[in-house]
Order: C-alpha cells, then sequence, then structure tokens
C-alpha cells in the first residue's frame, strides 16, 4: 500500500495537484503535514475519491484540523505531524521519545523544508521536504510503502 507523503505547500497547489494527479490510481492515501491546510483541502476537494489525512503547522491558523495524528495504513501505525512543535529544525530527540511512547512504525513530520529519511529504534521518521519552498535545494515530497515487514521511503524531487 502506497501513500503520498506532502508538506510545506505554502499555497503552491498547480504543483501539488500535478503531483497527485501523477500517482492517484496508484496510492491509497495522501498525507498532508501542513502549512497549509487550506491547500489539502484543496486537493482533497479536487480528488473525492482519495483518502486524505492532514494535520496542522505552525503557519496555519484554524483549530479544524489536529496538530497530530496516529494513523493505521494496514497493520502499521504512522505518528502524523507538522514537527514544530517537536524543534525538529535543531533536535529530532524530542520526536524519537514521542514516537517511541506511542510505539508507532513510522513518524511523518515535515517543516525543516528538507527532505530526510532515517530510522531510530526501527522507527522510520519521514520528512517530504516542500515542494514549494526548499532549503536543501530541490522541491521535494515522498512515497512511503506499507508492507508487512514495514514501513519503507522513497525520497522524490519535483
Amino acid at each position: 500500500m502506497k501513500i503520498l507523503v506532502i508538506s510545506d505547500t505554502h499555497g503552491i497547489t498547480y504543483e501539488a495537484e500535478r503531483i497527485v494527479r501523477k500517482y492517484e490510481k496508484n496510492i491509497v492515501l495522501c498525507v498532508h503535514l501542513g502549512d497549509l491546510v487550506k491547500d489539502a483541502v484543496y486537493l482533497q476537494n479536487k480528488f473525492p475519491n482519495l483518502k486524505f489525512e492532514i494535520v496542522r503547522g505552525n503557519n496555519d491558523f484554524t483549530r479544524d484540523f489536529p496538530s497530530e495524528k496516529i494513523i493505521e495504513v494496514g497493520n502499521k501505525k504512522i505518528l502524523i505531524t507538522h514537527g514544530h512543535m517537536y524543534s525538529v529544525k535543531s533536535t529530532y530527540d524530542l520526536i524519537v521519545n514521542h514516537a517511541k511512547s506511542f510505539r508507532v512504525d513510522a513518524v511523518f513530520f515535515g517543516h525543516t523544508h528538507q527532505q530526510e529519511e532515517f530510522y531510530s529504534d526501527s522507527i522510520l521518521f519521514l520528512n517530504p521536504g516542500s515542494i514549494a519552498f526548499s532549503r536543501d535545494g530541490s522541491r521535494s515530497y515522498a512515497i512511503a510503502e506499507v508492507t508487512s515487514f514495514g514501513v519503507v521511503a522513497y525520497l522524490e524531487k519535483v
């Protein structure tokens, strides 16, 4: 089961729409990690047959969406959050400890605008980067695949 993971679209919906359209027939879910949730709502309306999971970020001033949630895909638990509440721009200690306390299989987070994937205690930590404004030289997103063995990430460039 494949999941499209995007974050930090910041109003650049044409690029996000192009990417969702590219994968819509091959994914079971699109996860938007905040900044801006209005972009995610736009995409959700544009692709009504596709399931979306949405969390708000530090630039989202609505309480209509949670700041984090745990979703289940297949038999795997995934924590989705924007990341700003865990100071991910300076350390991963807080988010790693938080994830361990929930015993999740993966964590999807954004906020840094830098694409990254790493493992800690067998938990996948995945940051898809930003479709809109990259801080590491290239705009990006990710595909996560849930298998019976775990969650695997594929880092993609726009």
